[in-house]
């Protein structure tokens, strides 16, 4: 099976639709569609499948994180996977979706407040988007909490990725809204850190973050996919899993790793 692109209100593909804006300029929020074309079977005509995001989302929460890091390797992606101090809240939490990026740096304003800012941040999330926050190497407070959380899940987002820090985390675990962080911190980031810009190139570690590139995290790690991307990476990881299924059977059958290796490929 291979993707194509659906189209976007004003002929825009969706699979490259970015929306920018800052605290002076309007927000435009727009659905995310794909089409899924199916090989051709005998007997049977060409036809595209409407595939909405959350089933896209859906998919990739059925798979891990190895097994995709292995196909972007594979495609020549050498630089995927997010810092390792990036961590879940706990070790179930798993994300998966497309990007809304932002991008905040530290502040000595004593008189500033970024919080109409964050509003307007807050309400223009999409359903199943995952929020990845750049903290521009704040340390001195946090970037995000439990009125934010409740916020972006009210609004369907499905999780945050803050290279930066939490607070309020009881209460989080408490709406099973899965964010993975780099520091927890009490402190308020009011008049300490700001929200600059969102839905612009971020940076987090080494890896650069378009808006609409898919986020997919668990225990190990998060990996960054690059949009367009998504759906091959899904298929070609989808299939791989199907084969290392395969090998733990004869594993568990008796058959020698050598043999199982050689008929399925790397382990």
């Amino acid at each position: 099976m291979h993707w194509i692109p659906g189209q976007a209100r004003n002929d825009k593909l969706l699979s490259t639709y970015v929306v920018v804006y800052n605290r002076n300029s309007g927000i435009d929020n727009a659905p995310e569609v794909y089409y899924l074309r199916a090989k051709k079977k005998k007997g049977e005509s060409m036809g595209n499948k409407r595939v909405e995001r959350a089933e896209i989302c859906k998919r990739y929460l059925k798979l891990y994180t190895g097994v995709v890091a292995d196909i972007l390797d594979a495609q020549g992606v050498r630089t995927h996977s997010l810092p390792a101090s990036i961590r879940p809240l706990n070790d179930s939490m798993k994300i998966a979706g497309p990007a809304f990026t932002c991008q905040g740096v530290p502040t000595g304003d004593i008189t500033s407040d970024d919080t109409p800012f964050l509003i307007q941040m807050l309400e223009a999330l999409t359903p199943h988007c995952v929020v990845v926050l750049s903290a521009g190497g704040d340390t001195s407070s946090s970037h995000w909490g439990e009125m934010m959380t409740l916020s972006a899940k009210q609004r369907g987002c499905t999780g945050a990725v803050v290279d930066g820090g939490v607070r309020d985390a009881p209460f989080i675990l408490q709406m099973n809204f899965p964010i993975f962080t780099k520091f927890y911190m009490p402190a308020s980031s009011i008049s300490r850190w700001e929200l600059k810009e969102c839905q612009v190139a971020i940076r987090v570690g080494e890896i650069g973050i378009q808006p609409g590139d898919f986020v997919f995290g668990d225990l190990d790690g998060v990996v960054i996919i690059p949009k367009v991307l998504t759906k091959e990476v899904l298929l070609q990881a989808e299939k791989a899993m199907s084969k290392e299924r395969r090998m733990h059977q004869a594993l568990r059958k008796g058959m020698p790793l050598k043999e199982a290796y050689k008929r399925y490929g790397a382990f």
